[in-house]
Formats: C-alpha cells, sequence, structure tokens
C-alpha cells in the first residue's frame, strides 16, 4: 500500500512540477532561436499559427519525455489499474475542467481577468504563463499545458509497450479508453482556445501576407500640416495673390480628413501672418506647435483643424469655424442650423468620386446602381446574385452624419432605407472601413465606401479594388466629364449670417485660377 501512495505522489509531483519546469526550460531555449528560423517576411498571423503548431507538438513531446523517463525510473510500480493509470489522468482532469470554464465565462477574450485564475492554478507554471502573455502569445498557454499532461501519460505507456510491463486487465484497458476520450477533449478545446489563431493564420497562407496600412491618424495629418517641413501640400508657383496678415482676421477653418491636404495647401498660400508666427514658435514647445492646425485647442495655432465631417458641421454651426470643406451635410445637421434660424451656404470647390470597392480577391468588376441599393437594402445578400462566388455579403456602412454615409444615402439610397449595420459591417473610420475591406479575413465577401481621393491618395492600399458603377469606373477623366454616376462636389460651407469680409474674399480666392490651380495639383478636379 505504501508504495503504492509513493508512487502515486512522485506520479503527480513528475507532471504538476516536473512538466512545468520542462516547459519554461523549454520557452527560452524556443524564444532564443524562434528570430533565426521565423523568416520576418511571414506575416503575423502565419507565425501565430506556426508557433501554435510548435507549442503543441512541442509541448507534447516535452510532456512524453518526461513521462517516458519517469515510467522507466520508476520501482515497484502497482499491480493495480486503477493506482497505476488513474493518477496519470488527473492532472489533465484538472487542467482541462479550469480550461472548460474560463473560455466559458471569458467568452473566449484573453484579456478577461478569468485568465489570471487560469494562470495562477499551477503557481509552477507561473514563470512559463506571465512570458506568453507578456510576449502576446497568450493562446500557447492552454494548449502548452494540456498538452504537456497528454504527453505525459503518452511517454509512459509508450514504455510499458516497448517494455512489456503495461496491465492489460479489463480495469486498464477501461481507463486507457479513458484517456483517448480525455485526449480527444484536450485536442478540442485546444482548438477553440486558439480557434483565431488557426482561422487567421490559415487565410493568410491561402491569400497571402496582408498589406493593409493603418487609419490615416491625427498624427499623420500633422505631418502633412500646413507650414511643416516635407508636408507635400501643392503650391503655386508665385505668392498667392491674396494674403491675410493679421491673426484676428483669419476665417477659422475646419473640414473632412479627405478635405484636408486642399484646405492645407490653401492655407500655406494665404494665411502669410500665421505662417509668420509658426515659423518664430515653432521651437517652443511650451506652445501646442506639435498640434499645430490639425488639433490644437490654443490660439492661433487653432485656426485651422480638422475634426472630421460631423464634428466640424458642430462647431460650424456653433460659431467655433467660419468655412468647412465638407461634403453635403446630412437631413439632421440641416435641422440643426435650421433650429438656430440660420442656413448653410454651399460653395462647389471641387468635384470627387464616391466610390464602392471590395476586396482585390473578388472576382466581381461592376455592379449596376440598383444591385447596389438591393444591397444595402437587405435585398441581395450574397455575391452569387451578382456574378460572383457564393459568398456572403459584408456591406460595410460608415457612422450616421459622416460625410460618406450622408453622400451614401441621400446620393445613392436616395429614398430607399439601409440596413442598420452590425457590430460586424460598422467601421467607425474612413481609413477603418478600408481596412476592413481590404482585410484577407474578409476576402471576397466584403464591400465598402469611400471617396476616391482618401482612399487612392492618403490610404493606398494594394488590397482593394474599385468597382465599376453601371459599366463606369471612377477614375479622373470619368469625374471630370460627369460620366461616373457618383461624382460629387467638394464643398466649401459657411452660414449665411455670417457676414465677415474676409470669409467672403476668401471662398472668392478659392474660385479663382489659384485657388482652383490648387484643387487641381491636389487631386481633385477643379469646378472651373
Amino acid at each position: 500500500m505504501k508504495s503504492n501512495k509513493r508512487y502515486i505522489m512522485s506520479s503527480l509531483t513528475a507532471q504538476m512540477i516536473m512538466i512545468p519546469v520542462a516547459l519554461t526550460i523549454g520557452l527560452f531555449l524556443v524564444s532564443s532561436i524562434i528570430d533565426t528560423f521565423l523568416s520576418r517576411e511571414l506575416g503575423k498571423d502565419t507565425r501565430s499559427l506556426i508557433l501554435l503548431l510548435i507549442a503543441f507538438l512541442g509541448s507534447l513531446l516535452c510532456g512524453g519525455a518526461v513521462g517516458y523517463i519517469f515510467s522507466k525510473r520508476s520501482k515497484n510500480k502497482p499491480d493495480s489499474a486503477m493506482a497505476r493509470y488513474l493518477p496519470l489522468l488527473i492532472p489533465t482532469i484538472y487542467a482541462l475542467i479550469w480550461a472548460i470554464l474560463v473560455v466559458f465565462f471569458s467568452k473566449g477574450n484573453y484579456h478577461s481577468d478569468w485568465w489570471s485564475w487560469y494562470v495562477f492554478k499551477n503557481p509552477v507554471f507561473l514563470i512559463f504563463d506571465f512570458v506568453l502573455f507578456f510576449m502576446g502569445y497568450h493562446f500557447i498557454v492552454p494548449v502548452a499545458e494540456l498538452m504537456g499532461y497528454t504527453g505525459f501519460v503518452v511517454g509512459i505507456l509508450l514504455h510499458e509497450i516497448v517494455t512489456h510491463t503495461a496491465i492489460t486487465r479489463n480495469t486498464s484497458r477501461n481507463l486507457k479508453a479513458s484517456f483517448a476520450l480525455l485526449s480527444v477533449m484536450v485536442i478540442t478545446i485546444s482548438g477553440i482556445t486558439a480557434k483565431d489563431v488557426i482561422h487567421n493564420g490559415s487565410i493568410e497562407l491561402l491569400y497571402g501576407k496582408s498589406t493593409i496600412g493603418s487609419d490615416l491618424t491625427e498624427v499623420d495629418l500633422m505631418r502633412i500640416a500646413p507650414f511643416k517641413e516635407s508636408n507635400g501640400l501643392a503650391k503655386l508657383d508665385k505668392p498667392a495673390g491674396l494674403q491675410f496678415t493679421e491673426l484676428d482676421t483669419m476665417p477659422r477653418l475646419d473640414g473632412a480628413t479627405a478635405a484636408y491636404p486642399v484646405y492645407g495647401a490653401f492655407v500655406e498660400a494665404v494665411y502669410k501672418g500665421l505662417s509668420e508666427y509658426y515659423e518664430v514658435n515653432k521651437q517652443n514647445h511650451e506652445k501646442d506647435v506639435y498640434m499645430a492646425f490639425v488639433a490644437s485647442e490654443r490660439y492661433p495655432l487653432n485656426l485651422v483643424k480638422c475634426s472630421k465631417t460631423d464634428k466640424a458641421y458642430e462647431r460650424l454651426i456653433n460659431g467655433e469655424a467660419d468655412i468647412i470643406f465638407v461634403a453635403q451635410p446630412s437631413k439632421a445637421q440641416i435641422e440643426m442650423i435650421v433650429a438656430k434660424g440660420d442656413e448653410f451656404v454651399l460653395t462647389p470647390i471641387g468635384s470627387e468620386a464616391f466610390v464602392f470597392f471590395t476586396n482585390s480577391k473578388n472576382p466581381v468588376e461592376n455592379l449596376t446602381m440598383k444591385q447596389i441599393q438591393d444591397i444595402y437594402s437587405g435585398k441581395i445578400t450574397n455575391w452569387k446574385e451578382v456574378g460572383g462566388q457564393k459568398k456572403s455579403i459584408l456591406p460595410y456602412q460608415r457612422p450616421e452624419n459622416s460625410g460618406s454615409q450622408t453622400v451614401m444615402q441621400n446620393k445613392v439610397m436616395k429614398d430607399i432605407k439601409m440596413l442598420e449595420p452590425t457590430k460586424e459591417t460598422y467601421a467607425s473610420g474612413m481609413g477603418d472601413i478600408i481596412s476592413r475591406v481590404a482585410s484577407y479575413k474578409n476576402a471576397k465577401n466584403s464591400l465598402g465606401y469611400s471617396f476616391m481621393y482618401y482612399s487612392s491618395v492618403m490610404v493606398r492600399n494594394n488590397q482593394i479594388k474599385y468597382i465599376a458603377i453601371d459599366g463606369t469606373k471612377p477614375t479622373t477623366e470619368t469625374v471630370r466629364n460627369k460620366t461616373y454616376p457618383f461624382t460629387v462636389p467638394v464643398y466649401a460651407v459657411t452660414l449665411k449670417s455670417n457676414t465677415k469680409e474676409n470669409v467672403n474674399r476668401f471662398v472668392k480666392w478659392i474660385l479663382s485660377e489659384e485657388g482652383q490651380s490648387l484643387v487641381e495639383k491636389t487631386g481633385y478636379i477643379p469646378v472651373k
């Protein structure tokens, strides 16, 4: 009886202590050579999938080696199948129950506090788990532990088969059958905990590494802001005929992200006094020079801002801006200004294409206006219905009152009610909708919309392609001759109540030959 107890305790100790120690040592050895063997050319998801496979097989082999050595060195093994084999299953069952509970309560979210409980259930695994979470390979934690315990049992059974020392009675066979079932459960739970890694890595291997760029952030806008060095803004060949020198009389500007390069070019050409102020203060870190002309709240660096369409209209309505450069206002924005007893004055300064795009892997090249309307009203839900493959359509949308959503509702859908966006099909920013459609995870499924200038110049991405509408593709020429059906104006919007002299002078200058040349040099189609 004493020998049975000793064997059971040594078996549990080997699993609960020796396996974590062996896996921790293995982790440090693998992490030290991982960059040598895994090419940096590989995509992030492919690397994660390869590391998962290494963890799966490596932990199985590591646990198997510990189990084989343990069985080889064990003397006076119990003759009872229950005493010899049942303790081998306890750590696996223990870890499996924890994994199932944590996956259930955390809903698969590795950032959930539930995973801290999983990490602390066996203190010997603490270093191993902490390192993996710190490296961002949290998905390996449950897989490695479960496979390590499973490998331990496999190692013992393998040694007994080799040495012909296995117990062959019915109880033994039942326990081995239970272990086989348990192994299936272990592999299933391991797959569930790492399902996203398996899915994303497989798709990346199938379609290739993603080339998605990030959304155009405020930091990027600050890089191209007026008066900044090498900002790439369009420039005149000679000083502009209109020059504002007094800061207090300069129109306050705001607008959409897509329009920022064009009104930034206007500012650089005309706002001479602001240029001089910036030149004197650009090294003064006490001032808000880093945020200047994009998001600064300090006068006069806040004379030019880029708050995006919805916020820009709000600032115009509240009298915080004099001119905004945007797409047409939404119904809600018109109602807001009417409620104030005022109205918008919309001055077209250039033309732009409102474009639809899909993933480059999607074979569909053309849609009719009616098909677009049917997709976004829910009548068409599969690409097969419009000549594509049998794939469900993911029709992405932008937020209410954003410039592109307003154009979508007014220019494309007209009086047709749009589908309510789901959590999956809602894209908060213009860069976000491009990234989602470009994503290899959405290959052959996605459809989105934006403005051609933004999607082709400001956020370049070779994973999307424009869809022709009624046989006409969006190009500079089809926008210029207005044969592309969704050609839309870019407006300088003011308030009727705003009678400031310089506001009127500035708008007139924008429509002059100088102003229109900057519109064209930026990449828009001038109105004249």
